[in-house]
């Protein structure tokens, strides 16, 4: 919400606000969670097997073998289609991010959308925080995101903002960043640390690809997306 009020109400440089309550939360984060670094945590997300599609040769242990957030992230990912592709709301949320001037004369409040989008965003955003310490590697250690966030915007701009393509995308990176772990036990003479740099060197090389693709032909980027708007300046 600090970073709504900064862009949507204040009009700053979305970049910059990003950036700024980044290095903020890093460091707030590390401030308040000193004292559970290397805590054992009580509760945790523990994997669900689902009865009879969880015995499913190759696919049952992929998609059936999962704790409670990750069968949400498939639900999620069809209601955010729907929302956006069969609701009045959705309608309106790609208007406001085409042509907010446009939606703004056609009656839509521009700045109820875009804070309603923001915060929403942010939700998602903290359910995957949350699936690191209470699912992926159930404790607290300082910077455990290592920088996936920014992963998870390049897989936006890779899935042209389609939430399946978006789903899809996930798997491609999170597979990347599995391979490492398995490359490692397999004892094969590769650096670690060239291992841990697979999903980030992934992530650079889809950006260049996309940005050849955006000089050559039109991609689905959101026209608006990233400026912000006065109505005084229509």
């Amino acid at each position: 919400m600090i970073h709504a009020f900064l862009t949507v109400t204040l009009r700053a440089n979305q970049v910059v606000s990003g950036l700024a309550l980044t290095i903020f939360g890093t460091g707030f984060s590390s401030y308040i969670g000193k004292p559970f670094v290397g805590i054992p945590l009580k509760n945790t997300f523990k994997p669900l097997e689902i009865p009879g599609l969880s015995d499913i040769p190759f696919l049952g242990p992929i998609l059936f073998k999962h704790d409670s957030l990750v069968y949400l992230s498939f639900v999620f990912v069809a209601i955010t289609a729907l929302v956006l592709y069969k609701t009045r709301w959705g309608l309106n949320l790609r208007a406001v991010g085409e042509n907010p001037g446009a939606a703004d004369s056609a009656g839509i409040s521009v700045s109820l959308t875009r804070y309603v989008s923001i915060f929403m965003g942010g939700m998602l955003a903290g359910a995957g925080g949350a699936y690191l310490s209470l699912a992926y590697a159930p404790s607290w250690l300082e910077n455990m995101t290592a920088g996936r966030g920014w992963i998870a915007v390049a897989l936006v701009i890779f899935a042209m903002w389609d939430p399946f393509k978006a789903l899809f995308g996930s798997y491609i990176f999170g597979g990347v960043d599995a391979l490492g772990f398995r490359i490692q036990t397999m004892k094969v003479a590769i650096s670690p640390f060239f291992l841990k740099m697979m999903p980030y060197l992934l992530t650079i090389f889809v950006l260049i690809i996309i940005t050849r693709e955006t000089k050559t032909r039109r991609v689905s980027t959101p026209q608006a997306l990233g400026l912000p708007y006065h109505r005084e300046e229509r």
